[in-house]
Formats: structure tokens, C-alpha cells, sequence
């Protein structure tokens, strides 16, 4: 290991990018040959190539599909609903006969029949309100709510309660007196309330407050047009008190329309942020169900028992007496009909699914960020679609009672106007006033038209009231989406003192909320290839927040874009010095080791294999720190890449302690030692910064780091989220990974997920909230040193999960995105996977153990976390600690059923090789434990082989209905449809047959090595064994005057050029005191490592044993179970065999039926993993359609296309969703297979063969490159600006756009540069020579 590492060095050195030579030396003609990297897409660039054109493609097909979604279920809800109305209205209706030219045959609804439709309109109004009471039934299982005040109650139920009142009023009132075009366009004028709060909550003195003052108010007074014009001039009770309905529904959506400055904002914060609505609705839904049914049996008329006694009568055929009403047939008599009893379960049907679906395709919608056109649009233009609708059909039906006929029953008929003609019932009736109603509705709701929401918001974030009112769908769903954006108020508010006149924005500056994203990597003995995967996705990310600060500068107007972040990558070195004094002449001033050195050759490569093109990356400055040494870049995006070279005397090494130093550094010396910053300002920064925990090794697009940030902008209580993680590598270890990492995330994750948190955010790729490091009992607690065996375990073996298990318990979420794709190396080889397993199983194993063990505390701090998820749980660990138990039971069966053995001889070829490793790890070494483990797991992939062909054959010969068969099947078909579900990963269940085949030494002997290796503490990968120098004491001298001493790191040959820098005295000291208080080394004696040695292994010796046993024990049960499964075993209900036998003696025909036997094995498999197959499979549904809809949120469309007739504003708007992309092309340097591509090569000199140079242009090409005097284009910022200010203007075929746009962006680059010109003339005028750059206040780096 150690000599190729130096290899590796050397030849990146030599070799390379011409680091042996000066840098500005042009090379020998000879050694002029050009490799520049490949093009193609690798590693985490494969995936986002094809999945964005798929996802453009999608989401087009979204916007069109939502829009028209959302039109059609809103309109279907509306005409319905007043279709339903309109039959519980005791009146006689024109008949349908053909033969009859008249149309003079009339009908009455009989009483049975009103009944119905009164029962449907109940459950239609029903059904929201169950999948209310169903949603705070599963929050308050899953999630802790902390339980409302009185006064919380108090308010939601009174205001809910009017809205109900109203409503029935509304529906079995008002609406069957009216004609269902009035009733309709009354639906308009529900508004009043949310108008009058809109209006006199916020009133300011300025001339735009008094505009929208004066609009309200006529906003106002259309709406209490309602009130006074047709109850006027109505004779009917029922409508003369139209303004009591209209303004009891209007209540519902007043917490939305009241401002954070009235004096119940407070209240209205609390009961946001809590989530407390949920539990008043598990008992106010059941409530509302009950007063909208007992309000509507009193106001329809029948008495109230003939509702109960008819329920059931109601349901079914009918009798219509046919009457005549005309003279002209007198001698008529009549006949009866019979109703259509499906029509009112059709109806029924489309009116609830009509309003489900509009309100959850709104809902989607909004969290993919297509509100505008698809939210927004359709709800504006749905009301005179409707009312046009229903005006036709109407007036059709009022011409020719026979128009729908064959459509649907006669009898089914909208209420009709008393007038016959639609324009004298516009000015006789006033239908000309719904206009008015409609502009005030629109002007109310205007709010949806700024959508203020992060993207996949939470439902809570986008509605104040929990689903919906399925009679006034398009009111409800408009009026409850939030006008002030959640986040506003939720970190205007938390962990703020409460002062009654505090301005929550007052001393807080814009730049505080940019979201601050700082790599924090942790470096041990990391090979070239592994360094150079995780320096490219540094150069990536830099090249992205470059082109965003370049928009955001020069093309937005200064204004940051969505996704916007400021950046600084960090490294923190393990073990970067030799310390070797044979070989270090000064400790003060040690040499840096070989994979210091990979890391310093490697930055200026990674950039030449994302550019193309040699970077000149300016040589880092150098800085002696209090804990060894610090090296600084600026790279090519001008963002900074600070290296902390740890020397193990001077501060604690290992993985734990380099997250400790970066935890108090970047949050606890940067935020909280800021000066002349209140404590709310601080409370923003932290919020807003994020550490990105990475390896060494890691390999991502900046893509997966924004899906990330998203996460966090949406979700405030969200404390870290991890990304998706793919091992790269090579050989069937890496295989069986690729499938175990899949159906980790695919099922296990993902049910985590939904059901509860994630427990461990991996630390190869993972984003914490600087704020939730910061909490009481995170980053302190994780400073705690091991001083018990336990804690070795948990603490330094599994420090991940520990650090997301500190998260948890203090009420934070932890989320898992599967679009953020990330690629790390995975070991290779067995005994090295092993080894890095038998690291991670008992920390694992440790760690939920303790969650489990304060469950109580965890469920009650934790709203994400509850009883049911603990139980989920436990289920989990029960099936891991019985593992090998079960597995070897099921190899006996298998045996048994392949070979054709008795059940003994299969126990006893399993038992025998699974003892001796039990032997082995007793009293053998690691390497002959795990040579031994990998000729039994050989064997087993052996034996596993004939299982797969003996359970095809049992299929076979049983169907595929038996017990082993049928679950065999299913837990295939789930993975199969798993893998179908995740397209861009389904090549991994190619190699779900190395799993297979691996699971005895997976799941049986990997566990068993783990837990009797549990005392050996070493990290068990990237190893590498430490030199011991022996000198014969006669040579002793001889060796000291011939030794030759390596360099000091500050001396370094690699290091000659770099500038000497100094921390400031204020840094330097808080260096010294967070060694001091955490981190000093650690240095035990012979005597204290002996003692820890035997703390672990008796550690071990108590939990193998209880291992052992308890698995003993389940095997020996569920064997002598097994072995009574004549007596004791279920009949398999599913596929009988019926036989017929018969008997010759008696002359009888006897026929029996047999049904296969589930034993004892088998029900174990079908109860505990059944369920657990069950939950994942469905949580992994709800995780991919979350998955979906981010990937649809973060994906934008260009609408505009080429036409050369847009307006100004959709130009602006162009410029400003392509001003990215614009900054990434300008700022991007040419690669050395692009120079020269447009050059015409057809004008050569005399005597060259001018038709050979079209097939190789190469020769030439390095002949220019040589000759002329090439731009340097290391500095991306100066290549933006060398481009976007120079005279030549912006062509089409460099940015897709429209002409319109280019024209207007070629402007924008003219005034920029007149700007600046003039700026540079004021600036020489003054003779001020300083530079002014902005430095966010909490990344004061001094480098003197």
C-alpha cells in the first residue's frame, strides 16, 4: 500500500501535467503531444445526462396534464354537487317521453328518492372529513404533537363549527329554492370574511396600502351585493337570509387572511409550528360529520327517523308516477317508472373523486413549483367555465326535455330558471352581478398568483386548513393557500426570545439568509484515483457557485437566484506528517507523508479532467497552525479549498475528532465569536449554514448537493439529510454491494423515511443544518471520550450514527433524498469487506439499542418518531440478532427439500462447518477466521445454487401456490418491481443473484465474525502497517552520520513556491483552547491499553454468549417444532388438491380434499418477514412519488422558445431563468480537443497536401497552439468577464434563447460595462487603490 502510494506520487509528479517543468516554459516540439481527458460521462455524471431530457419531457407533460386535471375534476365537482342538490327538492320536473311532443308529462321525486340523494351529498361532505380524521390519526400514531391549549381548541372548532352551520344552510336550504345557475354563481360570494380581514389587518400610509385599501373596500361591497339584491327581491325565507350562510362558510379561511401584526399572530405561530390543529381534528371531524348531517335532516323536512328507517330503501329502485299537465292530453291517466338506482352512486362517485383529485393535483402542483400556470390559471378561468357550462346544459334541457336521453335517466335535471331567456335574465334576475362577485373572489385570492413556497414544501406550508370542502372545491382550495410563507414566520420565531415589540427582521440582513455550504471532508490514506473522484466533484461544485455569483452580479442585477449558496471546501488530513525521528530531523517542522503529497499534485489534474484544459492553479499559502498545519487554494471559481494537515502529537486523530474540530471551528468559533451580531442574527446565520460531511472518496454533481439544500430550505426542523449512495469498484464483493446498497435505500431507507427518520445519515454524503449541530447535547455530547467498552463501540465505531442518533433525540428530522446520487469505492476483496463490517454491525447494533432504550424520551421530543416506528424497529433488531438462527434453519430445510435427507443428517452438515467457525473466531486469528469464512461461504454459494434449482423444481411440481413457492415468488416480484420502479438502477438486480447466493455468508457468518470481533477497534480498511527501524547497535553511529533527513512539510519540494501565511491571534488562541478542552492526544500506557483490551474482550465474551444463546435457543425451538409438523402446522388454504380413492372391498367412492402444511420454519418466514416486506413495499410507493415530485420541482422549462415576438417581460424573465446557464458557458474555458474546431485548415502553404488535412488535423493544430500566444483561462471569473464585457455580442448558437432576449442581454452587457468604466474613472479621479470584496461576516478567514 505504502509503496504504490508513493508510485502514485511520483508519477503525477514526473509525469501528469508537466508538474517537472516551469510553468510558463513551453515544451520541445518532441514532447508537444496533447492527452486531453475523455468526454464521456462517468460515475455521477452518467445519470443526469438521459434523466434530464426525460424529465424536460415529463415535466412539459405535467404542466398540460395538471392544468387540464384541474379544470375538468373542478368542473365535474360543481355541476354534481348541484346536481345533488337539485334532487332533494320536493318539486315536479318535466318528463322524457319521445312519443310525446309536447313535453307536457311532469314527474315528483318521491320521498325515498330525496332521501337518497340527501344521504349522498352527506357522504360526499363526509369523505374529506374521514381522510382528515384519518391523517391526525397517523400523525398523532407516527408523530409526537404536543397537545393544543384551550384557547387553540376553543378557536378551530368555533370557526370550523360556523363554516359547517353555513354550509348545511347553503345546501339544504338555500341552493333547492334557487334556480343552479344562481346557486352556482352564489358559490362566488363566499368570500366577505377573508375580504374584511384582508382589508383592515394590514394598513400602512403609503400611496400603494391606500390603493389596495380603496380595492378592498370595492372588493367589499361586491361581495355584500349578495346579501341585499336577490334576497330583495325573494318572498321565501330561505333567501332572504342569504347573507347568514354565505358569511358562517366564509369564517373557515379567516386565520389565513390575518396578518402576523394583529394580536392574535402570536396564537397563530404557536399553532402552526406545533402542529397541534391535528389533534382537536381527531375529535372535530367525527363532529362536523354529525352537525352537517342533523343541520340537513332538520332543514330538509322529513322527520328525523325516517332518514335512518329509509337508509337502506333509499339505495335501491324507486317508483316515479308520470302525470300530465296539459289539456290537450286529459284522457291521460298516467304510468310508473322505475328509478336508476347506479345513477346516484355515479354521480356520488364522480363528485368525490372529482374533488380528491382536484385537490391533490393542486396540492402537487404547488410542490413542484408549476403553480402559475397549472394551479393558478385554471382556478382563475373555472367559474365561468362552470357557470357557461351549466348555463347551456340547462337551457338545452329546458328547449327539448329529450336532448340528454340517452345519456342519462329523465329525471335527472338541474333546477331551471323561471325565465326562458338568458338575456332578460341577466338584467331582470341580476345575474350580471356574479361578474362583480368574481372579480372580488379573484382579487381576494390574487395571493396564488406569488407563490412564496420552497420546493416540496410540506402540505402544512402550502394550506392553512387540513384537505378540503368538496361543495366549494376552487373556493376552498384558493382561500386556504397561504399568503405568508411559513418559513418566514417559523424562523422569525424560533429559539427567539418572545418580546412583545420585537421586530423578528429587524438588525437581520439579506445576506444572512444565503445559504452557506461548506465541505467539510475527512482524509486518511486515501489512493490517487479515490482523491481525484473527490477533488473533481470540488471542481464541479466551484464551477457552479461561480456561474451562479456571476449571474448574480453581472446578469440578475444582484439579486442571487433560488438555489443560490456561498461556498468553501475544507479537508481535514488524519496523520499528515511522518513523525518517524529516524527520518524527521525536526518535530517542529515534520514532512508531510505520501498521500499529503497525492493530495497537493492531484488539484491542478482535477481541474484539467473537468475543464479539458491545464488550469494554473496558484500554489497554496501555507500556515503553521496550533494542530500542525493548514494549506490554502484558491480554485478556478475563485472559492477556497483549505487543507488541515493534523499532526496526531499535537491534536486527537481518527475520523470523530476531525468532525469535533470542524463542528467547533466552522459553528462555534466562526458563528458564535462573531462581533457586534445580535443573537437573532446569529440564529439566522446557523440556520442557514449547512456542513456537507464527505469522504475522501466521494464522487457526486453539484446537482445532488442542491437537492439536498432543498430539503433543508423546506423543511425547517430538518437537522441533516443523506443522499443515495452507489459503490464503485470492481469484482463480484462490488456486485454483491451494488445489489445490498439498492434494496438498503429502495425499501429500508425509504421506510424510514415515511414512516419515521432516517437513523443514520452516512458520513461519506451527508448535509447537517449548522443549527442543529449547535443544539444542547449534539456537538458537546460528541465530544464525550470512550471510558467504557461500550463506548468504543458506539462512539468511535459507528460515529455516523451516533452523531444522527444525537439529532434525533433532540427532536430533529433526518430525511433521505434518492435523487442525490453520490458514488463512493467499496472494498474489493473479502477479507477487506468483511473487516469493514465487522465495524459496522455492532455499532449499529449499539446504536439502535440506545435509541430503543429511551424510546419514552425520543417518541416525546420527536415528532417525526413514534411508538409504532420504535415497535418498526425493534422488529428490525429482533430479525438482525436472530439472523443466523434463521438462516441456518432455513439452509436445513433447504437440504432437506433439495437433497431428499432426513432433517438430522441436514442439521448436522450445517451444524459442523458453522461450529468450527464459531472455534475459529474463539481462538484463531482474524486471518484465519476469515479464511475459513470464505471456503464456507464458497460452499454455501455451492449449496445455494441447488436450493434455486430445487425451489424451481418444488414450483414445479407444487405450483406456484404453496407456501415456500408462493413466498419466494413474492419476495421476487417485490424486488423486481422495486428495481422497475427505480429505472436508473434497475441494472442492479442483475446482480441480485450474488446476493442470493451470499446470503448464508452475509446474513449467518458475517454476523457471527462481527460480534466475536467486536473487541478489535481498528478502523479494519485503509490500513497500513508502520515500518519498524532496527539498528545494530555496532552500526549505531555509523547510521546517524548517513541518515538523510526528508524535508520539512514547510521546506517541501511540492510546497517551494507557496506564500508563508499566519492565523490571526485570535484563531491561534481559540486553536489552543479546543485542544486543550477536546482534543489533546491521547497517549496510553502499556497498562491502560491492556485494561481496555480486557474491557472488550469480556465486553465481547458477554454479548457473543448471549448471541449464541439466544439463537441456540430460537433453533432449537423452532427445530423441535419442526420436527411434531405432523402435529403441529397450519393448512395452507390456498391451492387444495382434491382426490378420489376407491375401495373395492366396499364398493364406495370416496373423495377428500388435502391441504398443503405450513410448518413451523415457514410461518416464522410468512409472520415476521411478511409484514416487514409489506410495510417496505408500501412506504417505498410514497417515497417515490416524493422522489418524483423534487426531481419535477428542481427541473425548469423555456417556455419562450425563438419567437421574436415576446413581450419585454418574458424576455426579462428568459434572461433571468437562463442567467446560469448563460454564466456556466461564459466563464467556461475551451478544452484542447475544442481549440481551433471552426478553424478552416483548406488555406495551407505551397507544396503541403491539402487533401490529407482534413482527415488529421492534429499536426497543425499543436503547431499553432505553440506558436500563438494562448489566453489563460484558469480564473473563470476573469474569463466571464473578458466575455460578457467585451465588444463582441452574444450569438444565438452559444445561448438558447430567443432573439428578443439576446438583443435585450447584449444591452444588459453594454450598460455593465459603461457602468464599470465610469466607476474605474471615479475610482482613478479619487486614487483609491483598494479593493472592496464582500465576505459573509462568518467566514472572516485571516490569511496574513
Amino acid at each position: 500500500m505504502e509503496s504504490s502510494t508513493k508510485d502514485q506520487c511520483e508519477s503525477i509528479e514526473n509525469g501528469g501535467i508537466g508538474k517537472n517543468r516551469k510553468r510558463n516554459e513551453k515544451p520541445p516540439l518532441w514532447d508537444s503531444f496533447q492527452d486531453p481527458p475523455s468526454k464521456r460521462s462517468t460515475g455521477s455524471a452518467t445519470n443526469w445526462g438521459k434523466l434530464n431530457i426525460f424529465l424536460k419531457i415529463f415535466k412539459a407533460f405535467t404542466y398540460v396534464f395538471v392544468f387540464f386535471t384541474i379544470i375538468i375534476t373542478t368542473i365535474i365537482s360543481k355541476l354534481s354537487f348541484m346536481l345533488m342538490v337539485a334532487q332533494i327538492q320536493n318539486r315536479r320536473l318535466k318528463y322524457c317521453v319521445v312519443q310525446d311532443m309536447v313535453n307536457s308529462l311532469t314527474l315528483q321525486l318521491p320521498k325515498e328518492e330525496q332521501i337518497a340523494w340527501v344521504w349522498a351529498i352527506i357522504i360526499s361532505f363526509s369523505v374529506p372529513e374521514i381522510f382528515t380524521f384519518f391523517r391526525s390519526l397517523r400523525i398523532f400514531i407516527f408523530k409526537y404533537v404536543k397537545t393544543p391549549t384551550r384557547l387553540e381548541v376553543l378557536l378551530v372548532c368555533l370557526f370550523e363549527i360556523l363554516h359547517v352551520i353555513g354550509l348545511a344552510l347553503f345546501t339544504f336550504l338555500v341552493l333547492p329554492n334557487l334556480d343552479s345557475i344562481r346557486g352556482l354563481m352564489l358559490s362566488n360570494c363566499v368570500c366577505f370574511i377573508p375580504i374584511l380581514l384582508f382589508v383592515f389587518s394590514k394598513v400602512t400610509l403609503n400611496w400603494s396600502s391606500i390603493i389596495g385599501f380603496c380595492t378592498g373596500i370595492l372588493a367589499l361591497v361586491f361581495q355584500a351585493t349578495s346579501f341585499v339584491v336577490w334576497p330583495a327581491m325573494s318572498k321565501l325565507i330561505s333567501i332572504q337570509i342569504l347573507i347568514v350562510p354565505l358569511i358562517l362558510i366564509s369564517c373557515r379561511w379567516w386565520e389565513n387572511y390575518t396578518y402576523l401584526n394583529s394580536g392574535i399572530a402570536h396564537f397563530i405561530k404557536t399553532m402552526r409550528k406545533t402542529k397541534s390543529r391535528y389533534q382537536t381534528y381527531l375529535f372535530l371531524s367525527p363532529i362536523k360529520i354529525v352537525l352537517f348531517s342533523i343541520v340537513g335532516f332538520a332543514l330538509h323536512g322529513y322527520r328525523f327517523p325516517e332518514y335512518l328507517s329509509n337508509f337502506s330503501y333509499a339505495w335501491k329502485t324507486h317508483h316515479f308516477r308520470i302525470e300530465n299537465v296539459s289539456i290537450e292530453l286529459s284522457s291521460f291517466s298516467g304510468f310508473n317508472v322505475e328509478s336508476n338506482s347506479s345513477a346516484l352512486f355515479y354521480v356520488l362517485f364522480l363528485q368525490i373523486v372529482s374533488s380528491y383529485l382536484c385537490y391533490i393535483f393542486a396540492k402537487f402542483a404547488c410542490k413542484i413549483k408549476i403553480q402559475k400556470f397549472s394551479f393558478s390559471l385554471p382556478f382563475s378561468l373555472i367559474d365561468p367555465i362552470s357557470v357557461a357550462i351549466i348555463i347551456l346544459l340547462t337551457f338545452w334541457r329546458d328547449s327539448n326535455v329529450c336532448v340528454f336521453h340517452n345519456y342519462v335517466p329523465d329525471y335527472l335535471s338541474f333546477n331551471s330558471l323561471s325565465s326562458k331567456n338568458i338575456l332578460s335574465s341577466l338584467t331582470n334576475d341580476y345575474l350580471w352581478l356574479w361578474v362583480l362577485w368574481w372579480l372580488s373572489q379573484l382579487w381576494v385570492t390574487a395571493h396564488i398568483w406569488y407563490p412564496k413556497n420552497d420546493k416540496n414544501s410540506p402540505t402544512e406550508k402550502l394550506f392553512v386548513c387540513p384537505w378540503y370542502c368538496p361543495f366549494l372545491i376552487a373556493q376552498c382550495i384558493t382561500m386556504n393557500r397561504r399568503i405568508i410563507d411559513w418559513s418566514e414566520e417559523y424562523i422569525g420565531s424560533k429559539n427567539l426570545p418572545n418580546h412583545k415589540d420585537a421586530d423578528p427582521t429587524s438588525d437581520v440582513l439579506e445576506s444572512d439568509k444565503i445559504p452557506q455550504l461548506i465541505i467539510c471532508a475527512t482524509m486518511w490514506h486515501e489512493t490517487l484515483d479515490e482523491m481525484m473522484e473527490f477533488l473533481k466533484s470540488i471542481v464541479r461544485l466551484d464551477e457552479d457557485q461561480c456561474a451562479r455569483r456571476m449571474a448574480k452580479i453581472h446578469i440578475n442585477g444582484g439579486k442571487p437566484d433560488d438555489e443560490y449558496y456561498e461556498l468553501e471546501t475544507n479537508i481535514f488530513f488524519d496523520d499528515a506528517f511522518i513523525l518517524d525521528e529516524d527520518l524527521c530531523e525536526n518535530l517542529k517542522n515534520p514532512p508531510i507523508n505520501d498521500y499529503v503529497k497525492i493530495l497537493v499534485t492531484s488539484i491542478e489534474k482535477a481541474a484539467f479532467e473537468i475543464y479539458g484544459v491545464f488550469m494554473k492553479i496558484k500554489a497554496p499559502i501555507k500556515t503553521e497552525t496550533p494542530y500542525g498545519g493548514r494549506l490554502v487554494w484558491t480554485l478556478p471559481g475563485r472559492s477556497k479549498l483549505i487543507a488541515h494537515l493534523k499532526n496526531k502529537d499535537k491534536i486527537r486523530h481518527k475520523k470523530r475528532w476531525s468532525q469535533v474540530m470542524y463542528m467547533y471551528y466552522l459553528l462555534g468559533f466562526r458563528i458564535m465569536e462573531l462581533e457586534n451580531l445580535s443573537p437573532r442574527r446569529k440564529t439566522i446565520i446557523a440556520e442557514n449554514t449547512f456542513l456537507l460531511a464527505l469522504d475522501g472518496d466521494i464522487d457526486f454533481q453539484p446537482k445532488a448537493v442542491q437537492l439536498l439544500l432543498d430539503r433543508m430550505k423546506a423543511i425547517e426542523e430538518l437537522g441533516a439529510a443523506c443522499g443515495r449512495i452507489h459503490p464503485v469498484g470492481r469484482g463480484p464483493m462490488v456486485w454483491y454491494q451494488i445489489f445490498e446498497y439498492a434494496i438498503g435505500h429502495w425499501l429500508q431507507k425509504a421506510t424510514e423515511h415515511v414512516i419515521g427518520c432516517v437513523l443514520c445519515s452516512p458520513g461519506c454524503f451527508s448535509l447537517f443544518r449548522g443549527s442543529a449541530l449547535m443544539e444542547n447535547s449534539v456537538m458537546k455530547k460528541y465530544t464525550t471520550i470512550s471510558t467504557e467498552p461500550m463506548h468504543y463501540i458506539q462512539y468511535d465505531q459507528g460515529e455516523d450514527r451516533w452523531l444522527c442518533t444525537l439529532i434525533l433525540k433532540q427532536g430533529l428530522r433526518v430525511e433521505y433524498s434518492a435523487a442525490s446520487d453520490a458514488y463512493t469505492h467499496s472494498p474489493e476483496i473479502f477479507n477487506e469487506f468483511y473487516n469493514q463490517r465487522r465495524r459496522w454491525v455492532p455499532s449499529t447494533i449499539a446504536n439502535i439499542f440506545d435509541l430503543l432504550s429511551d424510546a419514552d424520551m425520543v417518541v416525546k421530543n420527536n415528532s417525526s418518531i413514534s411508538t409504532p416506528y420504535i415497535i418498526y424497529q425493534a422488529m428490525l433488531m429482533v430479525g438482525t440478532i436472530l439472523g443466523p438462527g434463521t438462516i441456518f434453519l432455513m439452509m436445513v430445510g433447504a437440504v432437506v427439500t433439495v437433497f431428499s435427507i432426513d432433517i438430522w443428517t441436514a442439521f448436522l452438515w450445517n451444524f459442523i462447518p458453522l461450529l468450527c467457525f464459531i472455534l475459529s473466531c474463539i481462538y484463531l486469528k482474524q486471518q484465519f477466521q476469515l479464511l475459513l469464512a470464505f471456503v464456507i461461504s464458497s460452499m454455501y454459494c455451492l449449496v445455494m445454487m441447488a436450493v434455486l434449482i430445487g425451489i424451481i423444481i418444488q414450483m414445479i411440481d407444487d405450483g406456484p401456490f404453496a407456501p415456500a413457492s408462493l413466498f419466494f415468488l413474492l419476495v421476487f416480484l417485490q424486488i423486481f418491481i422495486a428495481g422497475l420502479v427505480h429505472p436508473q438502477e434497475s441494472a442492479a438486480l442483475i446482480c441480485g443473484f450474488i446476493y442470493y447466493i451470499t446470503i448464508p455468508s452475509m446474513y449467518m457468518l458475517l454476523l457471527i465474525y462481527s460480534v466475536f470481533n467486536m473487541n478489535d477497534v481498528s478502523w479494519g480498511t485503509r490500513e497500513v502497517a508502520v515500518k519498524k527501524v532496527t539498528d545494530n547497535n555496532e552500526n549505531a553511529e555509523e547510521n546517524i552520520e548517513s541518515k538523510n533527513y526528508l524535508p520539512g512539510w514547510i521546506n517541501d519540494q511540492l510546497l517551494v513556491n507557496s506564500e508563508l501565511g499566519e492565523i490571526s491571534l485570535k484563531e491561534k488562541r481559540f486553536w489552543k483552547d479546543l485542544i486543550k478542552q477536546y482534543l489533546k492526544p491521547m497517549f496510553h500506557t502499556k497498562e491502560k491499553k491492556a485494561e481496555i483490551a480486557e474491557s472488550l474482550q469480556n465486553l465481547r465474551n458477554m454479548f457473543a454468549f448471549a448471541f449464541v444463546m439466544i439463537n441456540s435457543i430460537f433453533v432449537l425451538v423452532v427445530f423441535l417444532l419442526q420436527l411434531k409438523k405432523d402435529y403441529l402446522h397450519l393448512e395452507w388454504p390456498l391451492d387444495p388438491t382434491d382426490y378420489i380413492t376407491y375401495d373395492d372391498d366396499n364398493s364406495q367412492i370416496y373423495i377428500y380434499r388435502s391441504h398443503k402444511e405450513l410448518d413451523p420454519i415457514g410461518l416464522c418466514f410468512v409472520v415476521f418477514f411478511g409484514l416487514i416486506l409489506i410495510i417496505q413495499f408500501i412506504a417505498m410507493f410514497f417515497h417515490r412519488f416524493a422522489t418524483i415530485s423534487q426531481l419535477l420541482a428542481t427541473t425548469s422549462l423555456d417556455f419562450f422558445g425563438r419567437s421574436s415576438t415576446i413581450t419585454d417581460e418574458d424576455a426579462a424573465q428568459e434572461i433571468k431563468g437562463n442567467a446560469i446557464n448563460i454564466a456556466r458557458q461564459l466563464q467556461r474555458p475551451k478544452r484542447l480537443d475544442e481549440y481551433n474546431e471552426e478553424k478552416n485548415y483548406d488555406n495551407v502553404q505551397d507544396g503541403e497536401e491539402s487533401e490529407y488535412t482534413p482527415k488529421r488535423q492534429t499536426i497543425f493544430k499543436l503547431h499553432e497552439n505553440r506558436d500563438k500566444n494562448q489566453l489563460d483561462y484558469s480564473d473563470l471569473p476573469r474569463n466571464f468577464e473578458r466575455r460578457f464585457l467585451g465588444e463582441d455580442d452574444i450569438k444565438a448558437n452559444q445561448i438558447s434563447m430567443s432573439r428578443k432576449s439576446l438583443m435585450m442581454l447584449n444591452e444588459t452587457r453594454h450598460n455593465a460595462k459603461r457602468r464599470l468604466t465610469q466607476q474605474l474613472r471615479r475610482n482613478t479621479e479619487i486614487n483609491e487603490n483598494s479593493t472592496l470584496t464582500y465576505q459573509h461576516p462568518s467566514y472572516d478567514l485571516k490569511i496574513l
